[in-house]
C-alpha cells in the first residue's frame, strides 16, 4: 500500500469548526477554557467506542 495513504486523515474537526458550532448553539464563540473542556469531551465522545465504529465501517464497507 502507498504509505501516503496510510497516514491520512479519515475525521478532523477544526476549532474553527467547533466555534461556529458555538455561534450557532449558544450564540457566541468558546473562552479559551471553554474550549478547552469542549475538546477534551469530543474527544472522550469519539473516542468512546471507537472500535465498535471501525466494525461497524468496515462490515459497512465490505457488505455485497
Amino acid at each position: 500500500m502507498n504509505n501516503n495513504k496510510q497516514n491520512n486523515i479519515i475525521f478532523s474537526i477544526t476549532t474553527e469548526e467547533l466555534q461556529d458550532e458555538a455561534i450557532r448553539l449558544i450564540g457566541r464563540k468558546l473562552t479559551d477554557e471553554e474550549l478547552y473542556t469542549a475538546k477534551k469531551g469530543i474527544e472522550a465522545g469519539l473516542s468512546f467506542d471507537i472500535g465498535t465504529v471501525f466494525k461497524t465501517a468496515v462490515e459497512e464497507a465490505v457488505k455485497k
